[in-house]
């Protein structure tokens, strides 16, 4: 990677895009569309920012990014504050190992493994390769605000909502072969965790698609994981989830908590356990498969957060917060709607795909995003009232409609490769 040197091209090829809002998002977008751009004005602010400039973890992702790509140009301003991407061709890999771990006291903010497989499942669609094989190593749980204080619900994902979540939604648009194997998991802050991607390139993409009823669901399908510490945290976080899904849902429902215990040598560097939870309807093959996922994870013997005294806490707080999130999301819950959205806009061109959506999951970051995709390929995604569609009522009063038009980007890659 070029931090000096000659620059690629002038700045006025380049789309000029500020701040280090939507970081992988902006890179991979660029990526797809073979769109230069140029990020100014990272973390320029002193008085926000003690360590001003592109931080290491984004730096990793581009080294990651670089590794599956050929002929991708980066160049990083000696302050670190611009950067310089002008994207080469997805090639993708065979047989990649990939450490995503960063020491917290020599080089800042670590990431988990999520913040770097999100982007890249929706790189791989396009690469050069068939099929692509990427060991990952590192921290394998959601990030812990502990250690990460500027970290946020869109940039950390743990393994299991990559497995349940959005392989799944994967599948929808075609993308069948994709398979996400856990071999070691790896708490914060030392991680010591291990996963293997596996993807091939699908050669049929589904058409557009109408997501516009809400979910219905019959069954709660939940993971309470832990490494390095007593079965009996398990146990009781088990127990104590049941108990407060039982009284806070109040309807009849059918619970299936698998407790996935991990030891010795697979087990990572730190002990942590955390939970993950999701509703299904058992008897339609619908988007409530992986509408809704919670997850929080804790160093269960060092943290001294006052919200995760005793395991009982966690059971809790996952609870309430994978309830609330029902309630707020018809479809898809709120942190999957960017990844989401991205592949119905990669679905073919002039396809008109439309997402149900509650009023509550329109966010600054989303707006944010979506004038990023809006930049970059130039083509604005609506957010419309269901009065404005014929045979759409919305007795709540607080649903909007995403309509989505299909750019056609994908099937102009494939014809490249």
């Amino acid at each position: 990677m070029s931090e000096k040197g000659k620059t690629a091209k002038k700045q006025s090829d380049y789309l000029v895009l500020e701040t280090e809002f939507n970081f992988r998002y902006r890179i991979v977008l660029s990526l797809i569309n073979n769109r230069p751009i140029k990020i100014v004005k990272i973390r320029n602010d002193l008085n926000e920012h003690l360590n001003p400039g592109i931080a290491f973890y984004e730096i990793k992702f581009l080294r990651l990014i670089e590794k599956i790509t050929n002929g991708t140009y980066i160049e990083i301003s000696q302050t670190g504050t611009q950067l310089i991407f002008k994207p080469g061709i997805i090639i993708g890999s065979k047989n990649l190992t990939f450490d995503t771990f960063i020491d917290n006291k020599e080089f800042g903010e670590c990431k988990s493994i999520g913040y770097y497989i999100e982007p890249l499942l929706l790189l791989l669609p396009f690469t050069k390769l068939r099929e692509n094989f990427i060991t990952f190593k590192g921290i394998t749980s959601k990030s812990d605000t502990k250690y990460n204080k500027n970290s946020s619900d869109e940039s950390d994902l743990a393994c299991d909502t990559l497995r349940f979540n959005y392989l799944p939604l994967m599948e929808k648009f075609g993308i069948m072969d994709i398979s996400l194997t856990i071999f070691k998991r790896g708490s914060f802050p030392l991680g010591g965790g291990e996963l293997k991607l596996h993807t091939k390139t699908p050669t049929v993409f589904t058409p557009n698609l109408q997501i516009l009823d809400p979910v219905k669901f019959d069954k709660i399908m939940g993971i309470v994981y832990g490494n390095r510490i007593a079965p009996s945290i398990i146990q009781r976080i088990d127990k104590e989830l049941k108990r407060v899904i039982g009284s806070e849902l109040k309807m009849p429902i059918e619970y299936q908590i698998m407790q996935d215990q991990w030891k010795g040598e697979n087990s990572g560097n730190s002990p942590g356990y955390g939970v993950f939870l999701q509703i299904i309807n058992s008897k339609q093959k619908q988007w409530s498969k992986f509408a809704v996922t919670s997850e929080i994870t804790v160093d269960s013997l060092n943290s001294n957060d006052e919200h995760y005294k005793i395991p009982e806490d966690l059971a809790q707080i996952s609870t309430y917060k994978f309830l609330n999130e029902i309630k707020d999301a018809p479809v898809v819950n709120t942190s999957t709607l960017p990844f989401l959205i991205s592949l119905l806009y990669f679905n073919k061109e002039g396809n008109l795909s439309r997402l149900l959506v509650s009023k509550k999951q329109i966010t600054p970051y989303l707006i944010k995003f979506l004038r990023d995709i809006n930049l970059i390929f130039n083509n604005k995604i609506l957010i419309k009232d269901l009065s404005d569609f014929e045979g759409l009522d919305d007795e709540s009063k607080d649903h909007l409609i995403v309509v989505v038009k299909g750019s056609g980007v994908l099937n102009t890659n494939r014809k490249v490769t």
